[in-house]
């Protein structure tokens, strides 16, 4: 990790735990891993507090812990997720995503939960005032959120290896394999290799039952339970997933609630994951409109909910238009955004009259053809959505690919696929508010020939080497361009060398992303400068007696001051959330 991440990790946690902690956690940031003897001597605070700093860093998993036996004796090393920090400038973010996709009591749950770093089930429910026995109406809402929140894994259960670095997790499987092998009269490579292999298949399966459907939950008898069976329908908000939460949640006999001895904390990676679509949702609607993009938004809340966090390549899931059709909403109009056909012969004043009879005469029968007409309605929305999908297939960033022609088409959505194409385009798009249109231009036609020399550049993008070179060495000192020298002879001369332009994506993406650490890092030292200068105002407008009455104990100058230090937060702390954006798609989860 680079030294702007490492500060800006720092600048968070000082944020929101202290000074304290954020101190602990630059030590093992900038030192890697160390235990509690090695972390008193770089720091002069007491043996309590770091232990009490390592607890609450622990709690939100920013530190994570390992116990080794060293000459006979348990010592315990701590880790920093520096990942778990920077996401403390999502929370606000993720509360409001659940307020969103489901409802604004579950993005109350949320918000404790993630205050809270992780929490016990049981504990959510006396946050709230309630007990998992309770059988009043308010209870049942809050449980069934709860299970909601569950299920869709917004919130994941916390098991005990989850506070174990994986690579410890693998080095004590490995340990173990091999202990079991001892004996075995087997090359060491043959041994090793089979052992690997061993680790690989445990890890796959432990994560396997972290994504399990009823993990944190347990299904009860519904006559097991002293309540009313029936259950209000769920308030989610994304109609694609009521129906099929609702069936797999209840069924006739059983209910599946919250499991109160579970803990549970926010699952940040579903969360970068929800975060990413929305921004694919963003580019269907800058590229071919706003009804696509509704369309897309409800084929991709189809899928998310099956995701607990960003899909591997190996995942594939298809969806057809009929089953987009089921769950798509009626009250959204989609057949008037196709123009139709302007060569149809308008009906004569008889036809029309002839017509009106007929409509009369069979008012009568509309009872009985209703459920025809519900037919023909369904596949006349499936026509038009088919038209959607072919739009969003066809378009030069293929949002989707068509796989099969089972129910009206059956459609796929390449996830990894699209997060490079994402991180591309949005790429391109800041280099050309940086640069110009011309360095977009240049960088498309190098990516395209891989390594090119200027003066074959030129050529192709019809410019004069003299204009062509300081856009180069522009892009060259952001990141986007590399140069390779070729010499044709052994002396190296210049005049007898190739200088080949290319561009390498990780790279580029890598210094763009430690430049947004650093632009975010500044933000919040001036923030930070802005309060310090002005604390003994801010010290007494957060007086209990005075906060919510600044206009009547602050005087008019004071209420200015203060006016233009809330404005000035917020302007910084908008600027960092859309940064934050950025990182979002340009950072491997």
């Amino acid at each position: 990790m680079s030294q702007y991440a490492v500060g800006l990790c720092e600048i968070l946690v000082d944020e929101f735990f202290g000074e304290c902690c954020s101190e602990i956690a630059s030590i093992l940031l900038r030192h890697g891993r160390m235990n509690l003897p090695m972390i008193l001597k770089r720091t002069n605070l007491p043996g309590s507090k770091i232990r009490q700093a390592l607890a609450s860093l622990m709690q939100h998993h920013m530190v994570l812990f390992v116990t080794a036996i060293e000459q006979l004796r348990e010592v315990t090393y701590y880790e920093a997720q520096w990942q778990e920090m920077y996401n403390l400038i999502r929370k606000g973010k993720d509360v409001y995503l659940v307020s969103q996709k489901l409802n604004q009591e579950s993005a109350s749950i949320a918000k404790y939960v993630s205050t809270q770093g992780r929490a016990r089930v049981q504990d959510v429910y006396s946050a709230f005032g309630k007990s998992p026995d309770d059988t009043d109406e308010e209870n049942r809402l809050l449980q069934q959120n709860i299970t909601d929140l569950i299920y869709l894994k917004y919130l994941v259960v916390v098991q005990p290896r989850h506070l174990i670095p994986v690579g410890d997790q693998e080095m004590q499987l490995r340990i173990k394999y091999l202990e079991q092998r001892k004996s075995e009269n087997v090359s060491e490579i043959k041994k090793n290799r089979e052992v690997n292999d061993s680790v690989s298949l445990e890890m796959a399966q432990l994560r396997s039952s972290d994504m399990a459907e009823n993990q944190g939950l347990i299904r009860k008898p519904k006559d097991s339970i002293p309540r009313p069976t029936k259950r209000k329908r769920r308030n989610v908000t994304t109609s694609s997933m009521t129906g099929d939460l609702n069936e797999v949640l209840d069924d006739e006999n059983s209910i599946l609630l919250p499991d109160p001895a579970a803990h549970v904390r926010v699952n940040r990676a579903k969360f970068s994951f929800l975060a990413r679509n929305q921004r694919l949702v963003h580019w269907v609607e800058r590229r071919i409109g706003k009804t696509a993009a509704i369309i897309y938004s409800h084929l991709l809340a189809s899928l998310e909910s099956k995701f607990v966090g960003s899909p591997s390549p190996a995942t594939v899931l298809t969806i057809t238009t009929m089953e987009l059709t089921r769950n798509f909403p009626k009250d959204i109009d989609i057949e008037s955004c196709f123009a139709k056909s302007s060569n149809v012969r308008k009906p004569s004043a008889k036809a029309a009259f002839d017509q009106l009879d007929e409509e009369l005469e069979v008012e009568d029968e509309e009872d009985e053809d209703y459920e025809e007409n519900i037919d023909d309605e369904s596949n006349s929305k499936s026509k038009v959505l088919a038209q959607h999908l072919e739009l969003l297939a066809d378009s030069s960033l293929k949002f989707i690919t068509r796989v099969g022609n089972r129910g009206m088409g059956e459609w796929k959505i390449d996830f990894v696929y699209l997060t490079n194409m994402l991180r591309s385009v949005e790429f391109e798009n800041i280099l050309d508010e940086k640069l110009g249109d011309r360095a977009t231009r240049l960088l498309r036609i190098i990516k395209d020939k891989g390594k090119i020399e200027e003066k074959q550049l030129a050529n192709i993008a019809l410019l004069r080497q003299k204009d062509l070179r300081t856009v180069l060495q522009s892009m060259a000192e952001m990141g986007a361009l590399e140069l390779q020298e070729v010499p044709r002879s052994s002396d190296r001369a210049p005049s007898k060398t190739f200088y080949l332009w290319f561009h390498r994506s990780e790279r580029a993406y890598s210094i763009f992303l430690d430049h947004l650490y650093e632009v975010i890092a500044r933000m919040f030292h001036r923030l930070r400068d802005e309060r310090a200068q002005r604390s003994q105002l801010i010290d007494k407008a957060e007086r209990i007696d005075i906060k919510g009455k600044e206009e009547e104990y602050l005087q008019k100058f004071e209420q200015v001051e203060l006016k233009k230090l809330r404005s000035y937060e917020e302007k910084l702390l908008l600027q960092a959330s859309r940064l934050d954006e950025l990182i979002l798609i340009f950072k491997d989860d």
